[in-house]
Formats: structure tokens, sequence, C-alpha cells
């Protein structure tokens, strides 16, 4: 009867066990597609009960710094359903403790582990999304799931069975101005997810700014964009947080591309149009081979070499590898030799430039490799005999001088011709191409030098790009010349010691703000767009915004982004411009400085220091 007893009581407790297992849920390893942000997070559990959903984070951000959940922060399920936040008290003492809408600020480690609670989502629940808001920088975590289910992927009917071409090939370099046509699908695509699709990482031929923007999807998921080109080129695409692939495009093509949502890095499904075959490769190549970390893989073979002959040989042994992996792969010609040209690119920068490589590279006690810029000068002086370089140095390009090489962004990054005496004689056309990437960037560039440089051209196709690009600035300035807010050229014999007091004498009786910035500048156009709620507030009062850029910014670009920007609009010489910034011990930009109604100056910044403390200086200046 005793043993009965316990037989029974054994089967009631599994019973009661059975029955708690089934009242809560655990994703041990969820996965989830994290929205851009400049905070790093990763979902380490999920927690499914009756009474509650807890979201288990880990939060990577600068030590010191703060961060903020929202109150208003949500689950949302498939059906719409909204799931509120209940609160974000630590559940373990590797937790921490934080309370929405206050300040939770980051330890010195610069990671923390926090638990957010909401009200209870259904526990048969497979997919959910967290929601901060939808404002910009909110933070949101898409297709949130419990990692072991794997989601199937719809393909729509057009893009089943696509089939590809058993080999490509890099055509030829040659200019053929056009639109090169994107098209994109996304899978999976939610309009409230506000995403937009890169395009960029390279320099136009016959421009003289990067190509680097961002295109918003349609609430379908889809866009089309069209790229302005003079050649064929190897360009990045990509979204922030799903990840990025190099593809080529080309004037007068149409390139299409299926994507999906995921959290794996691998967001491109399908290719097809020009070259499909070869820009699926390459999306299959950027996990494949780890091309990011090609510069990291280097250090780890040299480091551990003792004399210049053997990191010579390390370098070279290196590089066949690479090549010999590529080639081996099942990938289409044009595929490989963009690949080898990366390769080639790497092999030469480092094997000319040893030291200053080798100086970027450390190594932490955990044996992970990490980049530093810190003590540069003392490190590349102690490296300097690592690997030295004769005066004499020669080099042979292998892929990045043939015909098809201007396809491949190494071509435009490499700087081996300069030490390939025989580059010209491979391939003149190329170093032609080249030279017109000198001329656009010679900021200085005058009517004299340009006709003497295009009569010494060769190929009339690259010549007209150099007078396209000429006739281009011609018709700007004419333009910007008749505009009443900008000074281009207006003051360019004024000597550079009397430039910033020539200006200034425009604005007596006002309080004046001097914002020294360049097109290419992310920090000075970031202040640019947090100052305009303030110039909204101050519009009618005796405040002047006066903007002063230089050479260094392309003129054309210079005169689309102050279309956006209120106020008085510089272009200054190279002279003048530095003259200013030597005046107010400035070494970088932004910089601003305020100047009250009777022209003394009042206050100085290098960076934005804050809009209220911009505000406030301009009230006292005032």
């Amino acid at each position: 009867m005793e043993k009965k007893t316990i037989i029974i009581t054994l089967l009631l407790a599994l019973v009661s066990m059975a029955g708690q297992a089934q009242k809560q849920v655990v994703w041990e390893k969820p996965t989830a597609f994290i929205g851009s942000s400049s905070v790093g997070f990763g979902i380490n559990k999920v927690e499914l009960k009756p009474t509650e959903t807890i979201l288990h984070i880990n939060v990577q951000f600068a030590p010191n710094y703060w961060i903020r959940f929202a109150k208003g922060s949500f689950l949302q399920t498939p059906d719409g359903k909204k799931y509120a936040i209940t609160s974000g008290a630590k559940t373990s003492e590797n937790e921490s403790d934080m309370t929405p809408d206050s300040l939770f600020w980051m330890p010195e480690s610069g990671t923390a582990d926090l638990a957010l609670h909401f009200d209870p989502v259904p526990l048969n629940t497979k997919e959910m999304d967290f929601i901060e808001g939808y404002d910009e920088g909110a933070f949101r975590f898409w297709g949130i799931s419990d990692g072991k289910t794997k989601k199937k992927t719809v393909i729509p009917d057009e893009w089943k069975n696509v089939k590809y071409a058993k080999d490509e090939v890099l055509p030829a370099a040659k200019i053929n101005k056009g639109m090169a046509t994107v098209n994109v699908k996304m899978l999976g695509y939610k309009p409230e997810m506000g995403l937009e699709l890169y395009i960029g990482g390279f320099m136009p031929l016959g421009a003289t700014d990067g190509y680097d923007k961002f295109f918003k999807f349609a609430d379908d998921g889809t866009l089309k964009v069209e790229v302005p080109l003079w050649l064929t080129r190897e360009v990045v695409i990509g979204v922030q947080g799903l990840g990025f692939t190099n593809i080529v495009i080309a004037p007068g093509q149409e390139t299409s591309i299926l994507m999906k949502m995921t959290s794996d890095n691998r967001p491109f499904v399908a290719f097809k149009g020009y070259l499909a075959k070869t820009n699926m490769d390459m999306a299959d190549a950027q996990n494949r081979f780890e091309i990011p970390q090609f510069g990291m893989q280097t250090y780890r073979k040299v480091k551990d070499c003792n004399t210049p002959v053997e990191r010579k040989q390390c370098l070279t042994d290196l590089f066949n590898q690479r090549v010999a992996s590529f080639r081996k792969a099942k990938y289409t010609t044009a595929a490989k030799d963009l690949l080898s040209m990366k390769a080639e690119n790497e092999y030469y920068e480092w094997s000319r430039f040893f030291p200053r490589n080798f100086s970027i590279y450390n190594i932490d006690d955990n044996g992970e490799v990490y980049m530093s810029y810190e003590d540069m000068g003392q490190k590349m002086a102690k490296n300097k005999d690592l690997l030295p370089v004769s005066e004499y140095f020669n080099y042979s390009m292998q892929f990045l001088n043939e015909p098809g090489s201007p396809c491949g962004m190494a071509f435009w990054e490499t700087y081996a011709h300069e030490d390939d005496k025989d580059a010209k004689e491979k391939n003149a056309y190329n170093m032609e191409l080249r030279r017109i990437v000198m001329l656009l960037n010679d900021r200085d560039l005058s009517k004299s030098d340009a006709d003497k440089a295009l009569s010494e051209m060769t190929f009339e196709d690259c010549k007209n790009v150099v007078r396209d690009y000429l006739a281009e600035q011609q018709r700007v300035a004419q333009q910007l010349a008749s505009e009443e807010h900008v000074f281009y050229q207006k003051y360019d014999d004024v000597a550079p010691e009397n430039i910033l007091q020539t200006i200034l004498e425009r604005y007596k009786g006002n309080a004046v703000l001097i914002d020294i910035w360049a097109t290419w500048c992310g920090p000075c156009r970031a202040g640019h767009k947090a100052m305009k709620p303030m110039k909204e507030e101050m519009k009618d009062q005796n405040v002047r915004f006066v903007y002063i850029t230089s050479t260094s910014s392309p003129l054309a670009t210079w005169q689309e982004m102050i279309n956006d920007i209120d106020g008085d609009h510089y272009y200054l010489t190279k002279e003048q411009y530095y003259h200013i910034l030597e005046k107010y011990e400035s070494h970088s930009i932004p910089t601003y400085a305020i100047y009250n109604t009777r022209g003394e100056q009042t206050y100085k910044s290098i960076g934005l220091p804050g809009i209220d403390v911009i505000r406030k200086e301009l009230e006292s200046a005032r």
C-alpha cells in the first residue's frame, strides 16, 4: 500500500510538472531583425508566461552614455494586437534594473543585460515585433521568433525558377553615358519598418563627389532607382542591419533584386537582368570568404614572421591562396576577377605600405585582433624596418589593369599603377580613365590647365567626360551668381587675412552664427539638421546664420545642399577658408563662432556643443 502511494505521488508530481511546463514557453536563442541603430542589441531569451512576456536583451553602447526605452513601447503579434511594456525589472543578478521613460546609464564595460516585461502574448505565439515607437531613432526589433522554426520564404511566381547564365565576363571599359536601373522587391516588408536601400561606395566617372544615397521602400516593399553612370561599375547595395553586398550595374542596363527580411545577414534571394549570376555570386562571396576581414586575416599571418623576407613571402603566399580559392569557386569569370582584384589591391597595399598597415592592428590578451589608430606615428616609426620598400619599387599588376578592370571597385581604389612602369603601355585607355579622375579632383583647375590637359589626352570619349564636367561647372557658376544669399567667387579677390572681417561687416547690428563646414562632413550635415527647429524659432529675431565652405566641397553638391539650409552661403578660396580656421585655432569641422551685435566674438566651438548651448549663446549675443 505504501509503495502504491509513492507511485501515485510521483505520477501526480509529473503531471503537475507537465502542467507547469505548458504554462510557460521559452525561446532560448531567438532571432530577429534589429533595425538600424547606433546602439547594439541582441536578444538573449524570450519567456512567454500566462501572466507576462519577458524579453531578455543585451545592450552594447558607449560607456557612461544613456539610453532610454519609452513607456509607450509594446510587442505586436502578426494579428496586429499590441502588448504594452510594464516594467524593466531585472530577473537575475546578471541583469540590471531599468525604468521605462527614465535614463539608463551604460556601465564602464559598455554592455548591459536587461529584462523588458510586457503584458502576456498568447503562449502559442510564433512571432512578434518589439516597437518603441515610429519616430526616428526609436528602437525596433522585427520578426522575433524562437530561432528553431525555419521560416518558409514564399517566392513570387515571377521569381520562381530563375535561370542564370553559365558564365559571364566583365565588359571592356567603354564610356557610355546613361542610367543604370535597379529594381528591388523585399519579401516580408511592413510599411511601418520605414527601411531604406543604400546604393553607393563609389565615385562615378565625371563626378567629384562619392555616390552614397538612400532610397525609401514603397509600402509594398518595392523600389526603383536610376543611377547615372558613364561606365559599368561595381557598387555596394543593401539595407542597414540586414546585409550588404557588391554588385555590378551598367548604363542602359536593368538589374532586378529579390531580397527578404532575415536575421542571418543573407537577405539576397535572387537576381535578374545584367550580370545576374555574377551578382548572385558576389552576394554569396560576401559571407563565404569573409571579405571585410581581409586586413585582420593578413595581420594574423604576418605578425609572427621574423624577417622582411619571411613577411614578403607570407604576403605573397596569402595572396596566391586567396586567388586560388576564388578560382576554385563555382562563380562566373566576372565574379572571380572582381574578387581577385580586391585581393591584389590589398596585397599591393600591404607590400608597399607595410609599416602603416601593420601599425593599425593590435591583438588583445584574448588573442582577438582589433584596429586602433592611437599613437600611429610612434608605432610606424617602430615598425618602419619590418618590410622596407626600395625607392625604385616596381610592381606588375596581374588583375588590376585588364580591359574589364575599371568595372571593379578595386581599380579605382588602388595606387598600384603608380609603381607599375608598364601600366600605360599595357592599357593606355585605363590610364586615361584615371587621368580624368585626377583632373576633375583638382579643385583649382583653371581653364588653361584644362585645355592643356585635353590636348594631351588621346581618346575622344575620355575628353568628352572632361568637357561635360567643365560645362556643368560653368552652368552651376552662372546660376549661383544670380542667387541672393549665395556668394560664389564674389570675394575671391579679398586677401585671406581680410576675408572674415569683410563678411562680418555685412551683418553689423545682428547677432551672427558662423558655421564652417564642407559637403562631405557628416557631423556638419547633422548639425544643420539639428539646428533647423531652432532657426525657425529665431527667424524673426536679429540673428543671421552664415555658412562658409571652400573648394573641397564639390560645387554642384554644394549648390544642391544649400537649398535646404536657410542662411547666407559663402564659397571661399582654399587660402581664405584655412585662414579663418587658423584664426579660430581649429583644425577640424564643423567649427562654430558667434558674434554679438557689435561684431565682437562671444563664443567658439569645434564640433556641435548642443542646440541648447547654441541657442543660449545666440540669445546672449542679441
